[in-house]
């Protein structure tokens, strides 16, 4: 590859002009010359760096994918494949645009407000965080910010890319009900955020179908591996003919039919198994996963349009963004 000395000798031109050329200041270049300057660009493959000087101008055209660490699968984020398509749709799409992405993985906004400040990176998708830390997040920043799955209530300081969680839930205990299942256990890591709304439609469906509830049902399960398994084990004596697992991620889910697998208790003729999400596992497993279908690479393609949206100053049609979800019977129920 030529250097911007061999280029401005070969067409006759200073190297001021030649960088000005690939930095798009060409006011001051004649058409011919910008013409040749271009075709000798191209003809050597030179490629931009981008240093210091760059990421000191107004535009960086970095986007930082900021994903909320405090919930983790068995040490990595990426273990769950919900955030690894988060990051391949985005990252492509991004590239279309000729922007670059740079991954952050932290539940620190204040480490994520250094590495943004240090980058001069141009907007956020931040993944998975409370409402308050990317209201916060965006104060410090002041850089266009989407959040993915956000828990809490939408601010006008940023956009969010949802669910209709409640829906799915409600229409997967529904689905169950319907198949014959009495005492149906919804297990999640939490009871705020998704968790919580998936749980408000669960409930409903229960309601309606006149089945009785109590704390017992709700199960909270670890993140770590050896302790959720232990959970596990503690529920063994409650399962019986009548029973299914609602799971709020596949993850766990997929987990549980292996687990179950090894404790010989059938899925379904035991015991049913339902998920939520619709990961490309949940279709492998053996047998195939019940689930909640949300369309993941649409989450993140709207994720990065409303953002562009923002970059360019634009104002977005609605700040809380819910997408549909869809039922996903197969022979786990």
């Amino acid at each position: 590859m030529a250097t911007i000395r061999e280029i401005a000798r070969i067409a006759g031109v200073s190297t001021a002009t030649v960088s000005n050329v690939i930095h798009g200041n060409t006011g001051k270049v004649s058409a011919e010359k910008l013409a040749e300057i271009q075709i000798l660009l191209d003809q050597f493959r030179y490629v931009k760096k981008l240093g210091l000087s760059h990421l000191n101008n107004a535009r960086s055209r970095i986007i930082c994918l900021a994903i909320n660490s405090s919930k983790t699968y068995e040490n990595s984020i990426f273990a769950d494949p919900f955030y690894g398509q988060i990051l391949g749709v985005a990252e492509g799409l991004l590239q279309e645009k000729a922007y670059y992405l740079m991954l952050y993985v932290s539940a620190s906004i204040e480490d994520i407000f250094r590495t943004v400040a240090a980058w001069n990176i141009d907007g956020i998708i931040a993944v998975t965080f409370r409402a308050e830390d990317c209201d916060k997040l965006q104060r410090l920043t002041e850089k266009p910010l989407v959040s993915i799955d956000i828990i809490g209530e939408v601010s006008r300081r940023f956009v969010n890319i949802g669910l209709e969680d409640f829906e799915g839930a409600y229409r997967m205990t529904q689905h169950l009900i319907t198949r014959g299942y009495q005492d149906i256990l919804i297990l999640a890591n939490s009871d705020f955020g998704v968790d919580h709304e998936r749980w408000r439609g669960y409930r409903k469906a229960l309601d309606e179908g006149g089945l009785p509830y109590d704390g017992s049902r709700y199960v909270l399960i670890s993140t770590e591996m050896e302790r959720r398994l232990s959970q596990y084990e503690t529920l063994i004596p409650r399962l019986k003919k009548g029973t299914a697992l609602f799971f709020m991620s596949d993850f766990y889910a997929l987990e549980a039919i292996g687990f179950l697998a090894k404790n010989n208790i059938a899925v379904p003729d035991d015991v049913g198994v339902a998920g939520f999400d619709d990961t490309v596992y949940s279709r492998l497993s053996v047998p195939p996963l019940t689930t909640v279908r949300q369309d993941i690479s649409r989450k993140a393609s709207v994720a990065v349009e409303q953002l562009l949206i923002l970059l360019r100053g634009g104002l977005p049609e609605r700040r809380d963004i819910r997408l549909p979800v869809e039922l996903m019977v197969r022979e786990s129920t």
